[in-house]
């Protein structure tokens, strides 16, 4: 069975578990540099790091927006979308 991806909603990709999975991984990735020896932790340094990945957050959601709606118009203009195939077992 060949199904094809043509229209993807904006809200699907703003309301649904993608941007918590996206944050979750900016502050994993930000919370790595605690282990730093060079690091003097404090309050500050927490909230820079909470902070960073918030930035990534947005950062990573713009940047999403953007290539659903350019999928989303070059649908549109009649080039075809993704394509996956499935077979069942």
């Amino acid at each position: 069975m060949k199904i094809e991806i043509k229209k993807i909603n904006l809200s699907t990709v703003l309301f649904s578990v993608f941007p918590l999975a996206v944050f979750v991984v900016m502050l994993l990735s930000a919370c790595v540099e605690i282990f730093n020896p060079e690091a003097a932790i404090s309050f500050a340094y927490i909230m820079g790091l909470i902070m960073r990945a918030i930035q990534g957050t947005l950062i990573a959601l713009v940047s999403a927006v953007f290539f659903v709606l350019a999928y989303n118009a070059f649908c549109a203009l009649g080039i075809r979308g993704v394509r996956v195939d499935l077979e069942d077992k």
